[in-house]
């Protein structure tokens, strides 16, 4: 399947949108770097960052095979738990949680609402289609993230894997957004996102017509 643009997205016969969030209204990599580089020079200074990024990503691995498919998989709070509990640090949910939220401070600081979403979000608003963001991630950080990329008026509804149980592609995660559009048929809704297993293949399986972009193909 192709990639398109989000200027080539056909919108007609459509009442209503399911997008996804990260690496499709913004670029996630830099933020996440910027992030980690953040937490590495405030709190583990003592070691080299290439220690300590493959720590953490061990960590995140984890994590995620063992709370996968839950919202839970993708806490970085647990992450950076498991890698206080790794070297031994006394109260490593205290210091986890400290670490926490110097990451995403850092990480949704220096988010910006990619220029080609939001032109597709304008003509989104011109037509009158309501917007739902399903998103496999916990609930409270996407809504921050929302936040800093200014979209609270611009979209109608969030579903994220915290909320509904399973991640993306289980058609749960697409069934619970057609709903709180109070959409009953996926040729009804259209899907946007940037993983092909995940947003694309996920969404066709109930027959939602469905783009994958990529926003690094858009500039």
């Amino acid at each position: 399947m192709s990639v398109s643009k989000y200027s080539n997205i056909e919108l007609s016969d459509v009442r209503g949108v399911l997008i996804d969030l990260d690496d499709t209204l913004y670029v996630y990599q830099v933020n996440h770097d910027d992030a980690l580089k953040k937490v590495h020079k405030e709190l583990f200074s003592d070691m080299d960052y290439s220690e300590f990024s493959q720590l953490y990503r061990n960590a995140r691995n984890t994590v995620t095979q063992r709370l996968m498919p839950q919202g839970a998989c993708r806490s970085r709070l647990f992450a950076f738990q498991t890698v206080f509990e790794t070297l031994g640090t006394q109260q490593p949910f205290v210091r986890a949680y400290v670490a926490d939220a110097l990451y995403w401070d850092s990480f949704i600081a220096n988010m910006a609402l990619a220029p080609a979403a939001d032109a597709f979000l304008a003509r989104c608003e011109a037509l009158g289609l309501p917007v739902c963001i399903v998103s496999d991630m916990t609930a409270h950080v996407q809504i921050r993230k929302i936040e800093k990329l200014g979209l609270t008026e611009r979209i109608a509804h969030l579903v994220t894997s915290e909320e509904v149980g399973p991640e993306k592609p289980d058609a749960r995660m697409f069934q619970a957004g057609m709903r709180k559009l109070g959409i009953h048929r996926g040729e009804d809704a259209i899907m946007i996102g940037d993983s092909l297993d995940k947003d694309i293949i996920g969404a066709q399986a109930i027959n939602i017509r469905a783009y994958q972009v990529s926003l690094t193909q858009e500039f």
